[in-house]
């Protein structure tokens, strides 16, 4: 399976071995069913019509994922990935993020153009380095504070009235 154009450029993405790396974009996916005997440690599933991030348990090895421009609204499902480390899911229709708290070892994560409004959920995620929350419904920053390793944070496009819970090492 080939990258996605544009995927390239997640982290991690170089130097994938043949079957590794998963893409399923534009195949009018609307439910997660992966080919039997499929073990991708990169899965990408932009621009399908997916409206849940589900039926992934039995795939513990993904590392990255990719499910921009589709319809999700929950993503508790990511919760069943104990590896993973880059979550992509921009475009989407997201509000709620609670499914992010059990991901210990992200570190990479892009939920730009959602509805999301609450980002607590983000401060049990210790390892991320890089998040986007652009283009959402943020009104308020959650403390993040426990999140040393944090270089990135977006927040383009919220309604934001103050930054004074930002982590000081921004």
């Amino acid at each position: 399976f080939k990258m996605a154009a544009g995927q390239e450029n997640l982290p991690g993405n170089r130097d994938q071995g043949e079957g590794r790396v998963m893409d399923l974009s534009r195949q009018g996916l609307t439910r997660i069913a992966l080919p039997a005997g499929s073990a991708p440690v990169t899965l990408i599933l932009d621009r399908n019509n997916l409206s849940r991030v589900d039926n992934l348990q039995a795939q513990q090895q993904i590392q990255q994922l990719s499910v921009a421009g589709n319809r999700i609204v929950r993503m508790g499902g990511v919760a069943q990935l104990p590896h993973l480390r880059v979550l992509n899911l921009p475009s989407n229709s997201i509000g709620n993020i609670e499914g992010l708290k059990q991901l210990q070892g992200l570190e990479w994560l892009n939920l730009a153009g959602n509805s999301i409004k609450d980002l607590s959920p983000l401060s049990s995620c210790l390892g991320l380095s890089h998040i986007d929350v652009s283009d959402n419904s943020v009104s308020s920053i959650a403390d993040l504070s426990r999140l040393t390793g944090l270089k990135t944070l977006l927040l383009h496009g919220n309604i934001l009235t103050t930054l004074r819970s930002v982590p000081s090492n921004l």
